[in-house]
């Protein structure tokens, strides 16, 4: 049986894992500019629409990078910190914390790459509930709020206790 252990294995998973996630967020956004005009609104369930946006800052559109210059600096920081997340799944040991981070890295990742080609990030899930709408995201949005909540289950307090005495985590 092939089996990848040590550095080679860790890098394995996290280029698996982020580079999936990425690779689909992508085939997504690009789906969504083809098939949705900028702001027409698609019933797709009760509580999320279809309904294509982009945004030219970061999360809910904080610190927008309308010129070239703000752009640059956007972009390195969202590359630092995307290349700070892969190596930090790399390092650590447990295999949940790994593919938290992994998929938090390749959310980063598809919005990195998103705003290198485009200068903004394509958004089109639009999340509402009674009338209200709350905001809209993308895959690689998902794929980062996934990673945390990975990365909270790995931090219970029972998951802790078992690793700390060495018995097998359910």
């Amino acid at each position: 049986m092939f089996s990848l252990s040590g550095w080679a294995g860790r890098a394995a998973t996290v280029a698996g894992v982020a580079g999936a996630a990425a690779a689909i967020d992508l085939v997504a956004k690009a789906v969504a500019e083809a098939w949705l005009e900028e702001g027409a609104v698609k019933g797709a369930l009760p509580f999320v629409d279809l309904s294509l946006s982009f945004n030219h800052g970061i999360s809910f559109s904080l610190f927008p990078a309308h010129d070239q210059s703000s752009l640059a600096l956007l972009l390195a920081i969202q590359g630092t910190l995307t290349c700070l997340v892969a190596g930090w799944a790399l390092a650590v040991g447990g295999g949940l914390e790994r593919l938290g981070l992994a998929t938090i890295a390749g959310g980063a990742a598809g919005n990195f790459v998103d705003r290198l080609m485009d200068g903004v990030v394509t958004d089109y899930l639009d999340l509402h509930t009674g009338g209200i709408r709350w905001f809209t995201f993308n895959l690689a949005d998902v794929w980062i709020s996934a990673g945390v909540v990975l990365l909270l289950l790995d931090g219970l307090p029972l998951r802790r206790r078992h690793r700390s005495a060495g018995e097998p985590i359910p």
